[in-house]
């Protein structure tokens, strides 16, 4: 407990039985047993003793008790409750008269006022005044207008008769003898609870308008909102039954027979005993001038409970560790509002540290967030967390406890909760708009302000925290694109733990990719190690892309070496290795070239194959590999192994011929002089179709190869009804027709003549029957021999005719429905240049209803309607 009041002596041994007792400003309402009004005016001094003057007063109650009386300063009135009435005094003139009497009110037991100051419009204040009044089993209520009272509205019936009674908004708390009720003014009717067995039931408003409202039972304080309901989920437990209570924020006073009690609400809490002589009334100053005050009053005595200033409570409570009730005093404090504000942090400071003192890690890292408290003091509340030099510039007022084992654990999940939540502010911004409130409480050098050295810091106590709670979290903090590991710090504790391969992917996110590969190189070499191996090496070199190409080359040599097999997959990765797909293939090229020539093959038929490269160099290249492997010399072997090379060589051939035959992106004048004379004929023969050369090529068919099905197939394929394709099928008759001049040709007198091959007229046209369409008769003619007989030429002829005679048909169709077509399509532009569309002031557009001017584009449609050329897609 500390020190909240003191009780400084007002009014002593006054002649008259002190009755009631109101407050307001710096006067002091008195109405006694004997009928005497009485007001003062208390001045605060500078000793306990303070002044106090009597400055009015009014003896004219007929000797009958006042029992309650209130004040409304702004009306300048007094209501008071003797004799069982109502009265209104007039405190504008010494003696106070009695300005009206509620005469309605007679046998009234208790009122309460409900004031209202608001601000209009025009900026004066208006204070509306409303009376509620118990008068047997109703509640009559009045409104204040033109110097008296009028009815607000018909009686409220009771159950019983009120012993209290309090606004609460639109609403009335009623307090009878055994229960209490809620009563609205609509006359909706709530039973609350029970008084208990207190024969003197209370209530006290917790604010000006009643929004909350504190009841007696028995010994216990309960708190209820204006709906009745239920407000906080405990009770506040006073030593005796109190017979008086009173709100002066943020504590709760009651009398008890002997002491005054003073309470926190919230947190719940006894804060100061008074002894004082016999209490009876207490009440709060209703102040609209200066700060409030605290009366109390015997039957003869009169004191100020005098709230001691609040700069000297604070460091009370904050010795006492009772930092919410500190909080809650500044609350009330009246000094400005920096002034405010930086104790308050201060407070929630101090009470995080002892929070945190207390192995409540998480509350004091709420709190520590929430007053955005510089990073390295948080993080140096952890041992080995922060460099030794940092941290003997933090200065706290307990000393950081030496966490360990479990205590540890969990201080450091609550540690990475706090980070995560300082990052997602900063993620969000490109800095953190508020600043450290509390940094002069804090450390000596100047706090952190850059965002990303802010991220730095977290992220490199995140990876500290993981690798001390749950390591599986490190790499998922490493593989994040917007981490801020420092490298230097990272590397230290990652070495000190042995977590190299995340040290790799430290060094990877930072792009230093030179110092990761020298890792994973000296590592490969190791055992024990984590990254032996060149896998490691063959995955990193798959992701670094286009622009490290040369790093690529440098460390992929030694790997080549080793390894050449699984080399390969540093330039063509795997399907979801974009960055290999981007890389040089002509610089990937000659560098296998340079270094593991096995590889090329491979490398260029994925290319060409799994990635549909187009290049030309490429396919070039492809076919000079197939080319060279097919042509090598086959060196001294076994015969089974010489039998295995042709075979594996025929396979190649056949890659090549396929490769030749289906691909469009090679350059075949560049190829063919690379290829040799006296072999490859197929190859050769492919690549001069491919430059047009048709008649060499179908020579190499006929009389180099004597493949006469090949030739066809080649006329086949590159026949075409006009150009140079149109004569591959005469070549073809004429090549038939001549055998080859051995003299001329030197190969020519070692090939036979196949079976299939036609050795006359009659066999070569009946060779080329299903194609005699494909040549032109008259260049025929002057092919075949003179003596022809007609029977042979005959279906040649007819065929030849035929062809020609449907050819023109056709075209003779094609041209009278081109005709028939042009003539419809002139009459339909005759028929609508004939149709006439009248806009004028009364046509509108059927999609927006809207006028067309003489300078609207429109549309019409065959139904009629017309439209904005831009409403036309609305319709």
């Amino acid at each position: 407990m500390h020190d909240a009041y003191e009780a400084i002596p007002i009014l002593e041994k006054l002649p008259l039985q002190i009755e009631s007792l109101f407050a307001y400003d710096e006067n002091l309402v008195v109405g006694t047993r004997q009928g005497h009004l009485l007001m003062y005016s208390v001045t605060p001094g500078t000793t306990r003793r303070w002044d106090v003057a009597l400055l009015c007063s009014n003896k004219n109650f007929s000797r009958k008790p006042i029992l309650q009386v209130a004040v409304v300063p702004e009306h300048q009135i007094i209501v008071s409750l003797s004799d069982n009435v109502i009265s209104v005094h007039d405190l504008t003139v010494f003696n106070l008269p009695l300005l009206c009497t509620i005469s309605q009110t007679k046998g009234a037991t208790a009122f309460d006022l409900d004031i209202k100051r608001q601000v209009t419009l025009t900026g004066e204040s208006a204070v509306t005044v409303r009376v509620v009044v118990a008068v047997r089993r109703r509640l009559q209520l009045y409104y204040w207008k033109g110097r008296q009272f009028h009815q607000l509205r018909e009686d409220l019936s009771l159950p019983d008769v009120p012993r209290a009674l309090t606004w609460c908004l639109e609403a009335i708390a009623v307090a009878f003898k055994q229960e209490y009720w809620l009563v609205k003014l609509d006359g909706e009717q709530k039973e609350l609870f029970a008084t208990g067995r207190s024969q003197e039931p209370l209530i006290t408003r917790l604010s000006s308008g009643g929004e909350q409202l504190a009841l007696a039972h028995d010994r216990e304080t309960i708190f209820v909102d204006a709906q009745g309901n239920a407000s906080r989920n405990f009770t506040l437990k006073w030593d005796e039954q109190p017979f008086a209570l009173a709100y002066h924020k943020p504590y709760l006073i009651a009398l008890l027979p002997k002491t005054i009690e003073v309470k926190t609400t919230e947190p719940p809490s006894t804060v100061q005993i008074l002894k004082v002589d016999k209490p009876r009334l207490i009440t709060v100053s209703a102040s609209t001038k200066g700060k409030d005050q605290v009366f109390v009053a015997s039957g003869s005595h009169v004191w100020c409970l005098h709230d001691i200033p609040i700069s000297q409570q604070i460091p009370q409570l904050l010795q006492e560790k009772q930092f919410a009730l500190a909080l809650r005093l500044v609350d009330v404090w009246n000094e400005a509002n920096d002034a405010k504000a930086q104790m308050h942090n201060y407070i929630q400071h101090l009470h995080a540290i002892h929070l945190f003192h207390n192995k409540d890690y998480t509350q004091a890292m709420s709190i520590f967030l929430q007053l955005n408290t510089d990073l390295p003091y948080v993080i140096g509340l952890y041992p080995d967390m922060v460099p030794e030099e940092c941290r003997n510039q933090l200065q706290y007022p307990y000393p950081p406890p030496a966490l360990s084992g479990a205590d540890l654990e969990v201080a450091l999940q609550a540690l990475v909760h706090f980070l995560h939540e300082m990052r997602d502010q900063l993620s969000g911004s490109e800095g953190s708009s508020r600043t450290d409130n509390i940094q002069r409480f804090t450390t000596k050098p100047p706090s952190i302000k850059s965002r990303n050295e802010k991220l730095r810091i977290i992220d490199t106590t995140l990876l500290k925290c993981y690798l001390q709670t749950d390591d599986s979290l490190v790499r998922t903090l490493l593989r994040k694109p917007d981490n801020q590991v420092s490298v230097g710090e990272g590397e230290r504790v990652l070495r000190q733990a042995h977590r190299f391969p995340d040290l790799v992917l430290l060094l990877q996110t930072r792009g230093q990719h030179q110092r990761a590969l020298n890792l994973l190189h000296r590592h490969s070499r190791k055992p024990e190690s984590p990254l032996t191996g060149h896998h490691h090496t063959v995955s990193y070199l798959q992701q670094l892309g286009p622009e490290h190409i040369d790093l690529i080359f440098e460390y992929s040599g030694w790997v080549l070496q080793s390894h050449p097999e699984d080399s390969l997959k540093i330039f063509i990765g795997d399907k979801s290795s974009r960055e290999v797909e981007q890389l040089p293939r002509p610089r990937v090229l000659s560098f296998l070239k340079k270094t593991e020539k096995s590889l090329i093959v491979p490398y260029l038929e994925h290319v060409i194959e799994e990635w549909k490269d187009t290049t030309p160099l490429l396919h070039n290249e492809l076919i000079h590999q197939y080319r060279d492997q097919v042509l090598a010399p086959i060196l001294a072997m076994d015969p089974p192994a010489v039998e295995e090379e042709k075979g594996r060589r025929r396979i190649v051939q056949d890659k090549l011929l396929g490769f030749l035959t289906n691909s469009e992106h090679y350059t075949a004048a560049t190829l063919l002089v690379h290829f040799p004379y006296d072999s490859l004929h197929r190859e050769r023969a492919l690549l001069l179709g491919r430059l047009g050369q048709h008649h060499q090529a179908l020579t190499l068919y006929i009389h180099t190869l004597a493949d006469t099905d090949a030739a066809l197939n080649y006329c086949h394929t590159h026949y075409s009804p006009s150009g140079n394709g149109s004569e591959v099928y005469l070549i073809l008759l004429k090549l038939l027709l001549s055998p080859p001049d051995v003299r001329k040709s030197p190969t020519a007198s070692t090939i036979k003549q196949p079976s299939a091959a036609p050795t006359d007229v009659k066999g070569v046209l009946k060779l080329l029957q299903n194609y005699l369409h494909c040549i032109d008769l008259t260049q025929a003619l002057k092919v075949l021999p003179d003596d022809v007989t007609l029977n042979l030429l005959q279906p040649f002829v007819r065929t030849s005719l035929g062809h020609a005679s449907i050819s023109r048909r056709e075209k003779q169709l094609t041209r009278g429905l081109t005709q028939s077509l042009c003539l419809q399509t002139n009459v339909e532009l005759v028929k609508d240049q004939k149709q006439r569309i009248l806009l004028s002031e009364y046509t509108y557009c059927s999609v927006c209803r809207k006028r067309f001017t003489k300078h609207s584009a429109f549309a019409w449609y065959p139904d009629g309607d017309i439209v904005h050329f831009s409403c036309q897609n609305q319709r």
